[in-house]
């Protein structure tokens, strides 16, 4: 049940429980372990309950209905929040070509990789697979955090040129 309005202060010494309209409990303060502070927080509940539902009532509901037109007809193609911008054929052919690149790039990476030394790969996956650090890739190594930033340095201008000669 969504409440449409906030008790009023004077009003807040004590909760009452509604259901159907009908009034069910009354909850008083000092009766069962209830504290004061139970009942405040009860009514905040039903504050930020009541404000929502303000907020969606004028936000969505009213809103919703100021894109409709005399005759019923959805005016929504008129309005840059309903807009499916996503339906468009130019948008749809841009994400294929996209997703097209990527694939080409990611075969590209793939034999890239292949040419890598043992280490160089296991560097890479304890970086980008196991997520490590570098000083954490360094303390398993017995090495520098800085001797593992310049084997990175080394491995991605390596995989830039291998990528560029197309692998």
């Amino acid at each position: 049940m969504t409440k449409k309005y906030k008790t009023s202060q004077e009003k807040r010494e004590s909760y009452i429980y509604y259901s159907g309209g009908k009034k069910i409990a009354t909850i008083i303060p000092g009766e069962n372990g209830v504290t004061e502070i139970d009942i405040e927080i009860l009514h905040s509940e039903d504050d930020r309950e009541v404000d929502e539902g303000r907020r969606y009532n004028y936000r969505i509901a009213c809103n919703l209905d100021s894109y409709v037109d005399e005759n019923g007809e959805s005016k929504a193609e008129h309005n840059k929040f309903l807009a499916d911008w996503d339906a468009d054929p130019f948008n749809e052919i841009l994400e294929m070509e996209n997703c097209e690149e990527k694939q080409k790039l990611i075969e590209q990476l793939h034999k890239a990789m292949g040419k890598l030394t043992d280490k160089q790969l296991r560097t890479v996956q304890k970086k980008f697979y196991e997520q490590k650090t570098n000083v954490e890739i360094a303390a398993e190594e017995d090495v520098t955090e800085a001797a593992i930033r310049n084997r990175l340095n080394k491995i991605y201008r390596r995989l830039e040129k291998l990528i560029g000669k197309g692998s």
